[in-house]
């Protein structure tokens, strides 16, 4: 909406503001100059709150961003509002009932004498509906939006287990596979047995599983499956080290998660068997688990699709309002994934 239309909305309501007044007035019939200095003041009055909504407004999207479909936070909002808007209802009306009626009333008309405690009992109760209804407005367009985003997180989930899978579908991908197969099937038929396994498994875990969040425990066997297949076919080019010390049954992760941070450290890093890519997965504590790789950069002549890290960021966002913490430095590429205990409330 427009400048223009929020100012014009403002006045009709300070309009309203002084009709009501005006009408539990005993001097609905006299307009006289006083009236309409009082009506200019009213206006005045109503725009000011206005200005004060805006401000406190501007504070709860600057610092509670992340928090504006909590119920608490609009209580905080709406009765701080109150509290901060009373002071001046209470002036106001004492410089209209004790100043401003008295100075400019006609002498030849009607008495008009407001009380004063009634005139701020009056003002308070419609600021406070002011602000119930400006309240009210804030917190419908952020659930909407909300529900919005939590839409296109869902799309985007959908996004990246389409393009998982769409990677191990490829034909390079398909031919590597087919490649280790062969040269392992006449040397080590057990192995080539095992390789296909875990190659159906893969497939199996993509496919079939509809969860946004998955235990942690199953989506590290998933990803002990897909590390078998990179280790068989790199050898000893990959390390991947695990040290965890919490129970895997008792967290949760966003599905494919760890595949795409292990993707990643495969897909923008050099590595050989003199250099080998190390890769450790462990937790601190029990609030992060984090999956640690060297560092040892290549240029990529792909486009980057960025719905690596980004991805996990947004559901980790929507999901549970916590953040992932990406770090790196001349040696370590970190990311750090909070831990998902079975007993919090999520948005899924």
């Amino acid at each position: 909406m427009s400048k223009k239309k929020i100012y014009g909305l403002r006045i009709a309501i300070g309009l309203m503001v002084f009709l009501f007044f005006k009408v539990t007035s005993d001097s609905m019939l006299d307009w006289e100059l006083a009236t309409y200095i009082s009506l200019a003041f009213t206006l005045l009055s109503v725009l000011v709150v206005f200005e004060m909504l805006d401000y406190t407004t501007r504070h709860l999207l600057r610092n509670y961003k992340d928090r504006l479909t909590d119920n608490k936070t609009f209580y905080k909002f709406y009765w701080g509002n109150c509290l901060m808007v009373a002071p001046f209802v209470i002036v106001a009306s004492y410089v209209h009932t004790e100043i401003i009626v008295p100075r400019f009333h006609c002498a030849d008309c009607e008495p008009w004498e407001p009380e004063l405690i009634q005139t701020i009992a009056q003002g308070l109760v419609l600021s406070w509906l002011i602000i119930l209804a400006k309240t009210f407005m804030i917190y419908l367009e952020y659930t909407r939006r909300s529900e919005s985003e939590k839409a296109l997180i869902q799309k985007e989930l959908a996004q990246s287990k389409f393009e998982s899978l769409k990677d191990q579908i490829k034909p390079h991908f398909l031919f590597n596979s087919f490649s280790v197969l062969t040269s392992i099937i006449e040397e080590d038929p057990k192995l080539a047995v095992e390789f296909v396994s875990r190659l159906s498994k893969i497939y199996r875990y993509v496919l079939d599983n509809t969860s946004q969040l998955v235990p942690l425990k199953t989506e590290l066997q998933y990803l002990e499956h897909y590390i078998f297949l990179l280790k068989t076919r790199h050898q000893g080019n990959l390390r991947v080290e695990f040290a965890l010390d919490v129970n895997t049954d008792q967290y949760d992760l966003p599905i494919l998660s760890l595949q795409m941070l292990v993707e990643n450290a495969l897909k923008h890093n050099y590595f050989s068997k003199e250099a080998p890519l190390t890769i450790k997965i462990f937790n601190e504590g029990h609030e992060f688990l984090v999956v640690q790789n060297n560092l040892k950069k290549r240029e990529l002549q792909e486009k980057p699709t960025k719905l690596g890290l980004q991805n996990i960021m947004n559901r980790y966002q929507m999901l549970l309002d916590k953040f992932i913490i990406v770090k790196e430095d001349e040696v370590h590429f970190t990311v750090k994934l909070p831990l998902i205990n079975h007993t919090e409330p999520t948005g899924a």
